[in-house]
């Protein structure tokens, strides 16, 4: 699909990679065109995501999909489950689920997110379940919908081999997702999320066994004494797969500061085998996001990741945090820059604050700066003067 985009940027993602940042975009249900999403595009872009997920509902979810794929120069996913069952009343033949599949696969994207964890057998366990929330997956309750309505088995599990060969067919990565991630944090690590995954590591097994790429999704709230334990857990049920999750939040009531709980999350996660994480906006739970919303999370989950990698001991990222110290250190505003997560950002409060000569001190301290101050004088030599 790097075909179709100029300067196409592949990722690596699993045990070894650096974590990455899967920014989630898409039309929501009251949106009539896609203009929106593509022209605000650029803004998401330039907080510098690893990958696009598009989760539209719209029905016009292939125009979208070939619309993101002509504007978007990293890996683009896709939710099935809302393209194919986001009707009122779908119902599909084989050959029409295969029909619909395809058409998705075609449509050039790297990722196709299908939520497979849902099955009678695992949603026989869900209806003994005690949780607070059941489940919060939009997806869950669309699978769930469609086997009440034609009395059949979840249709991405029941046709999985046909899908797994078209996603061969295409080069597209199947991303295998979840609908029992904990919607609170009372709800994380129980016997139904279990077997959610291994009921994911089923299928991911025969999908590696036909040479398909696979990714698995989690996530859900967890407190942070939990994240350090569930993480190796799920990696080790799903066979070390590619983990990336949507969270951990590791609170529930931070209404309209969800974005830095899923900063607090991601750091945690990524040091204990998280791979690649979702954005998490500041009106999750309530609102769709704008394209300034979504660009905020991108921001916040890098600063977490990078957190994380300089814990993990990356030299790369340590020698980032020296570079930067080294020029702080001298009031050079400029290398500052340079060293800044975000270069530009970095920049423009530098100038803002006037900090355009290198030696001026911040105006926090100004002439009582402690990096100019020590500099001009030598503690040898006072000690020699008392002397």
């Amino acid at each position: 699909h790097s075909q179709q985009v100029d300067d196409y940027n592949s990722i690596v993602v699993g045990q070894g990679a650096t974590g990455k940042i899967s920014a989630l975009v898409g039309i929501g249900p009251k949106e009539k065109s896609y203009d929106r999403l593509i022209s605000e595009l650029n803004i998401i872009l330039a907080a510098r995501p690893d990958a696009i997920m598009d989760l539209s509902t719209s029905v016009n979810t292939l125009q979208v999909r070939q619309a993101l794929r002509q504007q978007v120069p990293i890996p683009l996913g896709a939710c099935l489950t809302y393209s194919l069952l986001g009707q009122k009343h779908p119902s599909f033949s084989r050959a029409q689920f295969i029909e619909h599949v395809e058409s998705q696969l075609a449509s050039g994207i790297d990722f196709a997110l299908v939520h497979a964890g849902f099955t009678k057998r695992v949603f026989a366990h869900a209806q003994e379940s005690n949780r607070i929330m059941p489940t919060t997956s939009r997806g869950g309750g669309l699978i769930l919908r469609y086997m009440k309505i034609n009395h059949s088995e979840n249709p991405f599990v029941e046709y999985f081999d046909e899908l797994v060969s078209l996603a061969n067919k295409y080069g597209v990565v199947l991303d295998l997702g979840d609908v029992f991630r904990p919607g609170c944090t009372a709800d994380a690590g129980d016997n139904l999320k279990e077997q959610e995954l291994l009921q994911i590591a089923e299928l991911r097994d025969y999908a590696r066994q036909q040479h398909t790429q696979v990714l698995c999704e989690s996530g859900g709230h967890m407190n942070i004494r939990d994240i350090q334990t569930l993480i190796p857990k799920y990696k080790k049920i799903l066979g070390n797969a590619p983990l990336w999750l949507a969270g951990p939040l590791p609170l529930d009531n931070a209404v309209s500061y969800d974005s830095t709980a899923n900063a607090i999350g991601i750091s945690h996660a990524a040091l204990h085998g998280g791979d690649m994480f979702a954005t998490i906006t500041d009106v999750e739970h309530y609102a769709m996001p704008t394209a300034s919303d979504t660009a905020d999370s991108i921001r916040h989950a890098r600063v977490a990741l990078a957190s994380a990698e300089l814990a993990k001991g990356n030299s790369r990222e340590t020698q980032k945090q020296n570079k930067l110290s080294q020029a702080r250190a001298k009031n050079n505003w400029t290398r500052q820059a340079q060293s800044a997560l975000y270069r530009k950002i970095a920049e423009n409060a530098f100038h803002n604050n006037g900090l355009l000569k290198v030696g001026k001190p911040c105006t926090i301290c100004g002439s009582l700066c402690p990096h100019v101050i020590v500099g001009r004088y030598s503690f040898d030599e006072e000690v020699q003067n008392i002397e």
